[in-house]
């Protein structure tokens, strides 16, 4: 009998594993079909900024953001500027920027906006987990998790790398693993041997929770309530029995506190300094912040989650099968309201919905499982039910398909920054306004930027969410083996490398930040005067110098052996200028000292070709000797100087037949016009990036790449030098170059 049981057991855990894995794998590709990659807050770029500096420096700062001075960070006894967040979301997501800046082609600031996505999908898992440790069917469970995913605005903010997400987890965590404690599966066997490890593994969430944001301190008496209950439950007034698992929980709990004050203390100096400026405060009267946070058209809990009214109105029931667990549920969503509703910016500035509230999200659907259950007895309730789903998931799509910050941008530029109105009038709701900005357009999905769909991302997308409801089907039917699990794990895997690749960095900043890391020295940093590249060069920059988000190049003054001024230009006396598009690096080394050529992200050329005597190519850079009609061919030249000129030449870079028929030309002068050849030095370098548009008319063939300079005043061109010094043309023919049909 004894067998029969254990056996019973086994195979419900069996099919536990079989279907949260499969679970995971649905939320996840539905989060990696909706990816956007890029930001959408200020609160994402502190954290991440951090992320960043810890993953090239090993440092803490957020200097790469300093433009923005007091508003995401404060400045340390040490003069430099770091961020107020917690630790925790920082860390969360360093192992997956780390590993994109390992691996060329993707994305740093991409690859790290998949953590939420992680995160999200494992909080899902954790509350169909609970779920059925209570004793709820499969179906229940497995529906509350989906609607939690889906349903909520879990789903938009597991698109953002905000801190609730990664609080909501931590929260979770410690809920379940204090119920596996309190609510032990029936039947011997290795989990009554263990359960030291639920009170350890519930304090770890809680810590977790601390270090995402640490006004998470307020569900940890609630947590804390729960499992002296439980161990009033399981040894009565054996108060020795309480000890151990009293210590094992708190421990975690200490050591997180513990690293927040050490963190505090490497940014500020003292382990009880937060960075957070005296106007941020509990100053907003509360019944006006719990009606804005719960009621109000414009940031309003239950409508921006509809489906959380079935949960409101289920509660009761649940209430009644698990008093403890709905109180502990119910009370962390409480606290949290009541806890926000004082603060001075309760809605938590730009974002969608009311963003504090993401953390509780999870807990408050919990209390759907009885309206599930009803369901299925009831087709009324079912039919109440589905709409409510339906209309949920609808508001979370209008959340995840628009950036909200282009109604948002759009109603504070008529209106002023965060006008009442957006909050309280419901002509103003979000929730309104942006259906007026559905369009292919403005689409914010990473496989539809600007309108144009990128079909082969989009087809993984749909391939794996295909995939995963199969899965998830056959983990339904019994039929997902452990081997299929983990296949599924791998598939999942490599179809997010493969739209991560495809998504890769492009544009001119991000070839600029490319060409930085492959010619900076280690003894350089960086400043980077363009507060608008900022997220494009961060995205692409896999190199290790220290960059500085500055005004100007000024206003750095770390120590350093050269210095390189990312941006618009820099009209200082650069040794070395690099021009692509709209971004440029110039160099300035302390010593003064030349440009080494060996440095240029191309090698350079055996022999310096010549044109006159001031000025020599020596590299350039074809990134193909084929090119369609009507297509572009990029092309990069690198010129020294020789010696001053006194004459503005003009560059010119030509594809031409044997005939002097022309395929493509551009005429420019060096740097758009920003480095003329009067303002070059002897032993400067210049280079620059040419996109070269072909001719749709041109007929196929095989033409030459010329380049050249010529003075546009006196229309002449400088003349191809050879070594001993005679003129052996007007152009340098540099490759050949089919034009193909």
């Amino acid at each position: 009998m004894n067998d029969e049981h254990e056996g019973a057991r086994k195979g419900r855990k069996g099919r536990d594993r079989a279907l949260a894995i499969a679970l995971f794998s649905l939320l996840f590709s539905v989060y990696l079909l909706t990816f956007s990659g890029v930001y959408h807050a200020s609160d994402e770029m502190s954290m991440l900024a951090v992320t960043d500096s810890l993953a090239r420096r090993g440092a803490w700062d957020i200097e790469l953001l300093r433009w923005m001075g007091e508003q995401q960070g404060s400045y340390g006894p040490d003069g430099h500027l770091y961020g107020r967040k917690g630790i925790g979301t920082t860390l969360a997501a360093l192992p997956h920027y780390w590993l994109a800046l390992q691996l060329e082609g993707w994305g740093n600031v991409q690859t790290a906006m998949l953590t939420n996505g992680v995160i999200t999908a494992l909080t899902g898992v954790l509350v169909y987990l609970l779920l059925r440790r209570l004793r709820y069917g499969h179906g229940v469970a497995l529906g509350t998790a989906l609607a939690y995913g889906l349903a909520t605005m879990a789903w938009p903010y597991a698109r953002f790398l905000f801190s609730e997400s990664l609080a909501g987890l931590g929260l979770m965590a410690g809920f379940f693993f204090l119920v596996c404690y309190g609510a032990p599966l029936p039947g011997p066997g290795r989990e009554q041997s263990r359960e030291w490890l639920y009170p350890t593994l519930a304090g770890t969430g809680l810590g977790l929770a601390l270090l995402a944001r640490l006004n998470n301190a307020i569900a940890g008496p609630l947590l804390g309530i729960l499992l002296l209950f439980y161990l009033y439950r399981r040894h009565g007034k054996n108060w020795r029995a309480w000890l151990g698992p009293i210590v094992l929980f708190g421990l975690p709990v200490l050591a997180a506190l513990a690293i927040a004050a050490w963190y505090n203390w490497l940014r500020f100096g003292s382990p009880l300094t937060t960075g957070y400026l005296p106007e941020e405060r509990f100053s907003t009267p509360f019944l006006e912040g719990f009606y804005g946070l719960t009621l109000s058209p414009g940031k309003g809990l239950f409508w921006y989650n509809p489906l959380l009214l079935a949960a409101l109105v289920a509660w009761p029931a649940f209430f009644r099968r698990h008093r403890a667990e709905a109180l502990l549920a119910g009370s962390v969503v409480l606290v949290n309201v009541a806890f926000y509703a004082s603060w001075f910016l309760w809605w938590a500035g730009h974002g969608w919905g009311p963003r504090f509230l993401v953390t509780i999200l999870p807990f408050a659907a919990l209390s759907l499982v009885p309206a599930f259950e009803a369901a299925f007895r009831r087709r009324i309730v079912a039919l109440v039910l589905g709409v409510l789903v339906l209309v949920s998931i609808t508001v979370q799509l209008l959340g995840v398909a628009v950036d909200f910050n282009l109604y948002l941008e759009d109603v504070y530029a008529r209106l002023g920054l965060y006008h009442p109105a957006t909050l309280f009038d419901p002509a103003y709701s979000p929730l309104l306004r942006h259906i007026a900005y559905l369009n292919p357009g403005n689409l914010d999905l990473a496989w539809v930027r600007g309108g144009a769909v990128d079909w082969g991302a989009l087809l993984i997308g749909l391939g794996l969410v295909a995939v995963s409801a199969l899965a998830l089907w056959l983990a339904w039917r019994r039929r997902l083996s452990v081997w299929m699990g983990a296949a599924l794990l791998l598939l999942l895997l490599f179809g997010a490398g493969l739209s991560l690749a495809r998504y890769a960095p492009r544009g001119h900043v991000a070839l600029a930040a490319q060409d930085l890391a492959a010619m900076e020295d280690p003894r350089e940093v960086a400043a980077l005067t363009d507060a608008l590249l900022t997220e494009p060069f961060q995205d692409a920059y896999d190199g290790r110098l220290w960059v500085w988000g500055v005004q100007s190049r000024e206003k750095v003054w770390a120590e350093n052996e050269g210095l390189w001024a990312s941006g618009s230009g820099d009209p200082g006396a650069a040794a070395a200028r690099f021009q692509t598009g709209e971004a440029r690096l110039d160099l300035f080394p302390v010593s003064g000292g030349a440009f080494d050529l060996a440095r240029l992200p191309v090698p350079p050329l055996e022999a310096p070709l010549n044109l006159g005597d001031a000025v020599a190519l020596v590299a350039f850079r074809l990134d193909d000797t084929a090119v369609l009609r009507g297509e572009t061919l990029p092309v990069t030249l690198y010129w020294r100087t020789l010696a001053p000129t006194n004459i503005s030449y003009t560059v010119f870079v030509q594809v031409v037949d044997e005939g002097g028929v022309k395929a493509g030309q551009v005429d420019r002068l060096p740097c758009s016009g920003g480095c003329p050849t009067t303002a070059w030095r002897p032993g400067d370098v210049v280079g620059e990036r040419y996109e070269l548009a072909i001719d749709p008319g041109v007929q196929p063939g095989r033409y030459q790449l010329a380049v050249g300079m010529y003075d546009l005043v006196a229309g002449e061109r400088l003349p191809h030098l050879d070594a001993q010094g005679n003129a052996i043309g007007d152009s340098l023919l540099l490759s050949t170059i089919d034009v193909e049909q």
